[in-house]
């Protein structure tokens, strides 16, 4: 029997480095392989292919090159940001209880801990926080507060509106730190337009190499953020360690080529999302769509299919169909999907949703397949019951 390689549909997990990535990399993985904060030629090559994939960093968020701080992934870019800035931050940290669990478990921590007053974010049943919302929330505290949110919501999909929100934010005199994992590969980002503070993103979720991400980080505030590491100082102290060049240099070539085919890919992502919806239709399947309507990821569809549990659904799938059952960082949770259920949806009905997120290098042969796979497991899960 020929074995059936799975189509893989789980991009927003994680993507691939894309071959010129890896070509970057292997570079400084081999001979070039001196530490950058040496004092020394190849030490100075080093430090210079690190700054050239932080000006490309840079160039993708619209920003100070000079802000970007190396880090291990999103999540420790989170921590570093609102630990780092909670203690100067005396009116307190607001969030939304949707974002991603190194945003939410962050803010939990420091409330147990009695590191700062928290308090959360509202928003609409498709998960939009509207800048109305943001300000009602900082009318509750009195002093400079920090706010965070997620660009594009990892497991519904939703993007928030960041001009109009930052706008509120800085308008009163608060620090905005976003979570753009999710959408620094796919949305144009102003970090000054959006009058943001901090900011994460992770190679993974780029194209690019895992294992390492960034902050950026506000050049003005450098002196008010506590490192969470301590050590030799590199990076002007923020974030003590030495720095791998060869994913920093992957995740600057990564950085450069989403900002050089955003347009292009992010047209392919959303026709590949509209093909795989009417595919279905046409196996007479109709699955409901969670999140906004619009404002969504490119590519990444957040579904139910009434009736039909996610956890029977993906083991039909298998191993045809890569697809996830809410977030992948919350694989193995006996109950459904946190973020399911503060939409208002039920225990059952947040059990039925699945993510299928499609990539750049996914085909059109591979989407119409992929819904048949779908849509064969539907059948099956629905006529069993």
């Amino acid at each position: 029997m020929k074995h059936l390689e799975p189509i893989y549909a789980d991009f927003a997990s994680s993507a691939p480095p894309l071959p010129e990535v890896v070509d970057a990399m292997m570079e400084w993985l081999g001979g070039s392989h001196a530490n950058p904060h040496a004092d020394h030629l190849p030490g100075h090559l080093a430090a210079r292919a690190i700054d050239d994939a932080r000006q490309h960093i840079g160039d993708l968020l619209d920003a100070d090159p000079d802000g970007v701080i190396f880090t291990s992934g999103a999540t420790e870019s989170n921590n570093l940001a609102l630990k780092g800035l909670a203690g100067n931050c005396i009116g307190g940290l607001y969030f939304s209880s949707l974002d991603h669990s190194s945003i939410v478990e962050v803010a939990h921590h420091l409330a147990e801990t009695g590191q700062c007053r928290v308090g959360r974010l509202q928003h609409d049943a498709q998960g939009s926080v509207s800048p109305a919302a943001v300000k009602s929330a900082l009318t509750t505290g009195r002093g400079r507060a920090l706010v965070a949110l997620a660009h594009g919501n990892n497991e519904i999909g939703t993007i928030q509106v960041l001009s109009e929100i930052g706008a509120t934010i800085s308008g009163e005199g608060h620090l905005f730190h976003v979570d753009a994992s999710q959408t620094a590969a796919h949305v144009p980002i102003s970090v000054q337009d959006m009058r943001i503070s901090t900011l994460s993103i992770s190679g993974h979720k780029l194209y690019g190499p895992a294992g390492i991400g960034a902050l950026w980080l506000d050049p003005t505030l450098k002196t008010e953020l506590s490192p969470l590491l301590h050590g030799g100082g590199q990076q002007g102290g923020v974030r003590s360690g030495t720095v791998p060049t060869y994913l920093a240099v992957g995740l600057g070539v990564a950085a450069r080529l989403a900002r050089d085919r955003m347009g292009q890919a992010r047209a392919h992502l959303q026709a590949m999302a509209s093909q795989f919806i009417g595919a279905l239709a046409s196996h007479g399947i109709s699955p409901v769509v969670i999140g906004h309507p619009s404002d969504r990821l490119p590519g990444h569809l957040s579904v139910r299919f009434p009736g039909a549990g996610a956890p029977d659904l993906l083991a039909r799938l298998l191993p045809l169909l890569a697809v996830s059952s809410g977030a992948a960082c919350s694989a193995g949770e006996l109950r459904a999907s946190r973020v399911l259920r503060a939409l208002g949806l039920d225990e059952e009905t947040a059990s039925e949703g699945l993510r299928i997120s499609f990539g750049r290098s996914t085909t059109a042969k591979e989407v119409a397949q992929a819904a048949e796979y779908m849509s064969d497991a539907v059948r099956e899960v629905l006529d069993s019951i």
